[in-house]
């Protein structure tokens, strides 16, 4: 398994529906405390796929500073993380992870109108 880049990432979140319900995805891009210049992004639950695809656009050109101080830029051969902000745990995020992130995924349902 091999992390995926931000642009990896981004290419492969445009494809499922975007208003698809992950019960676990991520938001809050930050810099990855366990490797500064690269990117990591805070476990969320129930977001939709259009936010996770937003957070990783508004990361891509974004500098971050690192958690013991410098400046990072980030970019689309940037390697990416699902970590909390501060922690150098958390996991890589690869081709697998969002493959089962997406398919645990369901759409939002509209009541039935009498």
């Amino acid at each position: 398994m091999t992390h995926m880049t931000l642009d990896e990432l981004i290419d492969a979140l445009c494809a499922p529906d975007q208003a698809l319900v992950l019960p676990r995805g991520f938001a809050n891009p930050h810099s990855y405390r366990g490797y500064y210049d690269e990117l990591a992004f805070e476990p969320e639950e129930n977001v939709t796929v259009g936010s996770m695809l937003g957070a990783c656009w508004a990361a891509r050109g974004e500098t971050y500073t690192g958690y013991k101080g410098g400046e990072y830029t980030m970019n689309g051969g940037t390697p990416c993380w699902l970590s909390l902000e501060g922690s150098s745990g958390g996991e890589e995020i690869t081709p697998e992870l969002l493959a089962a992130l997406i398919a645990a995924g369901t759409l939002p349902t509209t009541p039935a109108t009498a």
